[in-house]
């Protein structure tokens, strides 16, 4: 059984963060006012640090979607983040709505692609592998409940507002997940120190699920024992391994360029 994460039952729930469910900066809350999807309980903005265009277009957006939208100075927006890179512009928001592992499954498209993130810790790893996966048409992330970096404002910021545009789902177990994925005919990829082959030499044009594991301990035994294919990215340096980020943004980029190409 996948299962999904059970959330505690709370009255007006916030994004989670010492920031006391604050997102702030000028991408990450344009982003999330143009996307529609993840909808603020409430902006407050510092007018005298927006442009004339930007600020037409939130107090637009908050009119047109009924959002609360109050002014202050630098000063203010500053102690309410507990952060100087405001940009004059923050927004209070719920918990981000993740997708149900069976329904994003059902919604796939004849050949997806998806990335299953075993215990991304750092949120601006997390952050750069979302800004990534929509870069590079991902369809679907998978995390798990255990040990991951869950949807934060340092998340979204990093992810440059991406996050508002990618089907995420939260899943009990990443092996059980991956399993369904197989028996739907997707492959699961994983990139090893081990492996001979490069990302170019494989064929990545049919549906695939690739697995970017923890920053130190890389993917779990259990999930790359369920892996068809391993591969490795070629390296010429003298360290020897890629940040996670980094080795995601490769592998999608190879992902969409052998999709191009066909």
């Amino acid at each position: 059984m996948v299962g999904k994460k059970r959330k505690k039952r709370r009255s007006k729930s916030t994004l989670g963060n010492h920031q006391r469910g604050w997102l702030w900066g000028r991408h990450a809350v344009l982003e999330t006012l143009r996307a529609g999807r993840w909808r603020p309980y409430e902006l407050l903005i510092c007018d005298e640090l927006l442009e004339a265009a930007l600020l037409k277009e939130i107090l637009q957006r908050c009119d047109d979607d009924q959002i609360p939208l109050g002014f202050t100075d630098a000063n203010g927006l500053e102690d309410l983040v507990r952060a100087r890179d405001h940009q004059g512009v923050a927004a209070r928001m719920p918990e981000f709505p993740l997708k149900d592992f069976e329904e994003l499954v059902s919604e796939l498209p004849e050949r997806p692609f998806l990335l299953i993130l075993d215990r991304i810790q750092d949120p601006y790893n997390f952050g750069s592998i979302l800004r990534s996966a929509d870069l590079f048409g991902v369809d679907g992330i998978i995390i798990g409940d255990r040990e991951q970096a869950g949807i934060s404002s340092h998340v979204a910021r990093s992810s440059s507002g991406a996050v508002n545009y990618l089907n995420i789902t939260q899943v009990e177990s990443l092996p059980a997940a991956a399993q369904q994925l197989q028996s739907a005919g997707i492959e699961l990829i994983s990139a090893s120190e081990k492996a001979e082959t490069s990302p170019a030499e494989l064929d990545l044009t049919q549906g695939a699920a690739i697995i970017i594991g923890n920053e130190g301990a890389g993917v779990a035994s259990e999930l790359m024992e369920q892996c068809t294919t391993l591969c490795a990215i070629p390296q010429t340096g003298h360290v020897d391994s890629l940040n996670a980020a980094v080795a995601a943004g490769i592998l999608c980029y190879e992902v969409q360029r052998q999709r191009r190409s066909s």
